[in-house]
């Protein structure tokens, strides 16, 4: 390599680099509306992560009935906390598989979130429905709102608590 070949390199790298253009994928117009509507609720403090503002009522409704005690551990939930409740509130069946008893009254126990992360192990399948301390209120509610899971949905209950419905 020549001297001349260094200068040039050395020139080069003092010019600005070229910037990079970046090309968006195609967005539908349904999805541009949808996502217009969710930011309008969100703005408004109706949405959730689903559900909108059903499930906030939802939310609100079962907060009447959290103890401030965790099902399984015995430690503190968040029934005090304006901007943690929800977190102490878990679903049995998961809302995003269970939409028909997303909302259900009984499709919930309170789990702590902060103090031994019960709600977050339940939910990420570290804890075990079985394993659960409240398995008999979680058997008892679950029969209360087996009529009312949408027959598509029932094929993704698990084993463990269909033995405790007559099919």
């Amino acid at each position: 390599m020549g001297a001349e070949e260094i200068r040039r390199l050395k020139e080069k790298a003092l010019l600005p680099k070229e910037k990079k253009v970046y090309r968006l994928n195609h967005v539908s117009h349904k999805t541009l509306e949808r996502n217009a509507k969710e930011a309008i609720e969100i703005e408004q403090g109706k949405a959730m992560t689903t559900g909108g503002a059903e499930l906030k009522r939802w939310f609100e409704d079962r907060r009447k009935e959290l103890t401030g005690r965790c099902w399984h551990c015995g430690g503190r939930s968040c029934k005090d906390s304006d901007q943690y409740y929800k977190f102490s509130i878990a679903h049995i069946l998961p809302k995003n598989i269970f939409k028909s008893v997303a909302t259900h009254p009984k499709n919930f126990i309170e789990l702590c979130f902060f103090n031994n992360s019960c709600h977050t192990n339940f939910d990420n399948k570290m804890l075990d429905i079985m394993d659960l301390n409240c398995f008999d209120t979680v058997i008892e509610r679950f029969v209360a709102m087996y009529p009312d899971i949408d027959k598509k949905e029932r094929r993704y209950i698990p084993d463990v608590l269909l033995q405790y419905v007559e099919v």
